[in-house]
C-alpha cells in the first residue's frame, strides 16, 4: 500500500486519528487534529498537524509540517539555519514550517516521520 492511504493507515496504527484533507493547493494531506506537542518550548500545546501525503508515500515524503494553532506557535518568517515559515496550502489559518525530511538511506516509515516531526518541535 502506498500514498495517502498508507500514511493514514500507519498514523492510525500509531494511535493518531488522522484524516485525509485536500488543501486549497490541490495537494492531499494527513491531518491530525488535537496533536499534543510532546517536546520543546511548545510542549503540551494542542494543535492541528498536517503532513503532505505524496501519492508514492513512503517512497517519498513531504518536505514540511503544517501547523494550525490558536494562538499560532510561530508567525511567518525566516531565521537562517533555524526555520522558514510561510503560507500553507491548507489555508490561511495554517502555517507551513519548511523542513527537509529526506529519507536518505534510513528507514522509510511513519514512525521515523513522526520522530522527525518531534525533532522539529524540540528545536523550534
Amino acid at each position: 500500500m502506498y500514498g495517502p492511504e498508507r500514511l493514514l493507515h500507519d498514523l492510525g496504527e500509531m494511535g493518531y486519528g488522522a484524516e485525509r484533507v485536500t488543501g486549497a493547493d490541490g495537494n492531499v494531506y494527513a491531518v491530525i487534529r488535537g496533536f499534543v506537542v510532546p517536546v520543546g518550548r511548545f510542549a503540551d500545546r494542542v494543535i492541528d498537524l498536517g503532513l503532505l501525503a505524496p501519492q508514492d508515500y513512503p517512497r517519498n515524503v513531504g518536505s514540511s509540517i503544517h501547523v494550525r494553532a490558536t494562538p499560532q506557535l510561530l508567525e511567518y518568517g525566516y531565521v537562517a539555519e533555524v526555520r522558514n515559515i510561510i503560507v500553507s496550502g491548507l489555508g490561511p489559518e495554517w502555517r507551513y514550517w519548511s523542513h527537509n525530511f529526506g529519507w536518505g538511506t534510513g528507514e522509510r516509515s511513519t514512525r521515523r516521520l513522526i520522530s522527525q516531526v518531534n525533532s522539529i518541535f524540540a528545536h523550534a
